[in-house]
C-alpha cells in the first residue's frame, strides 16, 4: 500500500513500468486473507488506474480479476478478487461495468453458476454497490432477482453472501432506487422457496425506513 502512495506521484513514460510493477504487487495482495488489507489495496488500486499505462491493460486486469472472483480457491481470495473489480471500475469509470459486460458475468454466475462462483459473484456486487453507490443503481434491478435466488441456494455460504449484499444494497438505495426494485421484490413473493420469500420480505420492510 505504501508503494502504492509512492506511485501515485510517478509521472513520465520513463515510470510506466515502475506503476505497471506496483499495481502487479497490489493486485498480488489481494489474495491476503484480511480484510482490512484488501480494503487498504483497493482504495490505492482505484487511484492508480488512470495512471502510466494501466488503462491499456484495464481489460486483461479485469478478466483475471473476474476469473478469481468467480473460481478463487477460497473465500478470502474471492473476496479479494472483488474487491478488485471494484477498485478497477471505480478508478477507471462507470462505463467499465458496460464495456467488458462486468454486470453481465456477474449476473450468469450469480444465477447458474457453482457456489463459489455465485458467493464470488455476490461478494463482487455488494462490493460494487459500496464502492459505487447512486451509480450502481441501475444495474441492481438487473441483478437482483439473481440475488433473490441465492437465498434458497443449498450453500450456507452463498446465503449469507446473499443476506449481506442484500443488506448492502438496501442501504445504499436513493427513493428513485426504491422504486426501481420494488416490482421484482414483489414478484419474488411468488417464488416456491420459502427462503427467497422470506428474503423479499425483509427487504420490502428495509424500504419502509
Amino acid at each position: 500500500v505504501a508503494l502504492g502512495s509512492v506511485a501515485l506521484h510517478l509521472k513520465g513514460v520513463e515510470n510506466e513500468t515502475k506503476i505497471d510493477s506496483t499495481i502487479d504487487m497490489l493486485i498480488s495482495a489481494l489474495r491476503t486473507p484480511n480484510e482490512d488489507v484488501q480494503s487498504s489495496i483497493a482504495l490505492c488500486l482505484a487511484k492508480l488506474m488512470k495512471k502510466g499505462r494501466t488503462q491499456e491493460r484495464v481489460e486483461e486486469i479485469l478478466s483475471n480479476m473476474m476469473n478469481e472472483c468467480l473460481n478463487g480457491d477460497s473465500a478470502a481470495v474471492r473476496r479479494g478478487a472483488a474487491y478488485g473489480i471494484s477498485a478497477i471500475v471505480k478508478g477507471s469509470g462507470i462505463g467499465t461495468l458496460k464495456k467488458f459486460e462486468v454486470v453481465k458475468q456477474l449476473e450468469e454466475a450469480c444465477s447458474s453458476g457453482s457456489s463459489d462462483a455465485k458467493e464470488g459473484a455476490l461478494f463482487a456486487i455488494e462490493l460494487l454497490s459500496d464502492r459505487l453507490g447512486l451509480l450502481f443503481e441501475p444495474y441492481v434491478i438487473v441483478l437482483l432477482p439473481s440475488l433473490l435466488k441465492a437465498f434458497s441456494d443449498n450453500s450456507d455460504h452463498v446465503r449469507t453472501a446473499a443476506s449481506n449484499t442484500a443488506d448492502l444494497i438496501m442501504s445504499r438505495l436513493s427513493a428513485h432506487g426504491v422504486k426501481l426494485v420494488m416490482p421484482a421484490v414483489l414478484t419474488a413473493f411468488d417464488d416456491p422457496s420459502w427462503r427467497t420469500k422470506q428474503a423479499s420480505i425483509h427487504m420490502l420492510g428495509s424500504m419502509s425506513h
